[in-house]
């Protein structure tokens, strides 16, 4: 694994949603893209090329904070967790993807091992399971 540098936290996720060919995941309870417009733009055009885009949030927020977002939506009860990932890359981190001046760790997963760990152990029996397809 390796500690991503708190200035490249936005750029690492805008990064993720650019080289996404296959799938994009993203578990994040709260959200403010209020002045993230080239994350906005990044993830909306994934979805253009093709991209499956999957995005959790915590139960009750639905597209709070997300205006102009096209993605598939998700509820998830009591969501905490924050993970962000691709066919490529994988992060996982202490931070919501708000437009904030909070301080936030992101930790990028190298090993084939580690991936599989977090997707299988967390993504695939922690999240999907509960999650609920958000209806407007």
């Amino acid at each position: 694994m390796k500690f991503i540098e708190i200035k490249e936290n936005l750029k690492s996720i805008i990064s993720l949603a650019e080289n996404a060919e296959k799938f994009l995941i993203i578990v994040s309870p709260f959200n403010d893209f209020e002045g993230w417009d080239k994350l906005k733009n990044a993830i909306n055009d994934a979805t253009k090329r093709g991209v499956e885009v999957k995005y959790y949030v915590r139960e009750g927020e639905g597209y709070n904070g997300m205006k102009g977002l096209k993605v598939n939506l998700f509820e998830v009860p009591g969501l905490h967790a924050k993970l962000y990932q691709s066919e490529k890359e994988t992060f996982i981190s202490s931070g919501n993807l708000t437009n904030d001046i909070n301080i936030n760790w992101y930790i990028k997963l190298d090993t084939e091992e580690e991936i599989k760990e977090i997707t299988e152990e967390f993504y695939l029996k922690q999240i999907v399971p509960v999650a609920v397809p958000f209806k407007e």
